[in-house]
């Protein structure tokens, strides 16, 4: 074994590097992106919750739990008159608790310890809670609590929680849904632009070209292809899901699987676009971290979009995912049709018409505006 000989391939090696100047930007700006995303990722605290407070009571006690809500930052407080069906407001208008405080909660409360004995009687609060997200709705309970230990003397106050879903939602029953959209993005991107861009070293590219094919020809065909590996793949976190954890499943499976392809197709865009980038599979999987990343810290998938530092939260809307994770878990864990859910319907098609087109736009460039 001879040092100058090791000494020459890593000098060989080092100088390819230095040449590329793709890899060696991406060496040097991913690590310091990646610190950065994870530190602040990691430092946020929930905020930006929406909660509707219907206090029906209307006396000084029940303003000071008012009061105790609004002070905490995690929540944002919108007073309401009269609300009929909890429920309905909740799956409509984005809120994700109600606080109905209901006639008679302040006397109640006080009569516990009526005459300086314990009685039956206490103060009753209705909370009717979205739980399609467990880590909020912890925050809310938390909230609720603490409002209610700020009372002072009083007797106890009983937190009457009612499951939008008729079920006790958990961390994985939302859970599922973005990884079924994370899965689905990781494989269709990263396959594509590994394909693409192995028939570019290949040259199967270049004869691909001066064949019959067209443009959109060979872009649906990748659709179908990555279409029908996104259903298999669906279907797999599905079953482990329902039949190792018992995931909740309200909405339709049909809706599901439908959105999952949409989601595959823009995807597919993605990796087709990227594949523009990137001469050799080298430089492609240099660009594993840019789809990794984002769509694990930024998307809502590992935590709310509300527990995201308010300097990060605009570009979680940057990131495709962050649209499918809504869309999916409105139609799997909300039971909603995809059109009650306008942002993440509306994210996923914008994403499915932007890389689609883009990725046309590259092809007809590679193939030296043939039509």
């Amino acid at each position: 074994m001879k040092f100058y000989r090791i000494r020459s391939i890593a000098e060989r090696v080092l100088r390819q590097v230095w040449h590329d100047k793709r890899v060696l930007v991406f060496m040097l700006v991913l690590p310091a992106v990646a610190m950065l995303l994870f530190g602040y990722s990691f430092s946020g605290d929930i905020t930006d919750v929406r909660v509707a407070f219907v206090d029906e009571d209307q006396t000084d006690l029940t303003e000071s739990i008012l009061e105790s809500l609004q002070d905490n930052d995690a929540f944002i407080v919108t007073v309401l008159n009269q609300v009929d069906d909890p429920e309905r407001l909740l799956l409509d208008s984005g809120y994700q608790a109600v606080v109905r405080l209901p006639e008679k909660f302040t006397s109640l409360y006080y009569a516990h310890f009526a005459m300086g004995v314990a009685t039956s009687a206490q103060g009753t609060v209705d909370l009717t809670l979205d739980e399609s997200d467990p880590q909020i709705a912890a925050t809310i309970r938390m909230g609720l609590a603490d409002a209610m230990m700020d009372l002072g003397e009083g007797g106890p106050v009983e937190i009457e929680t009612r499951e939008l879903y008729g079920v006790e939602v958990r961390f994985i029953d939302g859970f599922a849904p973005a990884i079924m959209g994370f899965v689905v993005m990781l494989i269709s991107t990263v396959l594509t632009l590994l394909s693409v861009v192995r028939e570019k070293v290949d040259g199967t590219f270049s004869r691909v070209w001066v064949s019959p094919v067209r443009r959109a020809e060979f872009i649906l065909g990748y659709v179908i292809a990555f279409g029908m590996i996104a259903l298999v793949q669906s279907l797999v976190v599905l079953t482990i899901g329902k039949t190792v954890f018992d995931i909740v499943i309200n909405g339709s499976i049909a809706w599901a699987f439908g959105c999952t392809i949409l989601f595959a197709v823009g995807s597919v865009g993605l990796g087709t676009l990227l594949s523009s980038l990137a001469q050799t599979e080298s430089q492609a999987i240099v660009f594993f971290p840019l789809v990794l990343l984002p769509s694990v810290l930024l998307s809502g998938m590992m935590w709310p979009i509300q527990a995201i530092p308010r300097l990060l939260r605009p570009l979680t809307y940057l990131v495709p995912l962050t649209y499918s994770n809504r869309l999916l878990r409105a139609v799997m864990v909300k039971g909603l049709h995809p059109w009650q859910e306008p942002v993440g319907l509306i994210g996923v098609i914008v994403f499915v018409l932007v890389t689609v087109t883009m990725a046309s736009i590259v092809l007809r460039q590679s193939a030296g505006e043939r039509d």
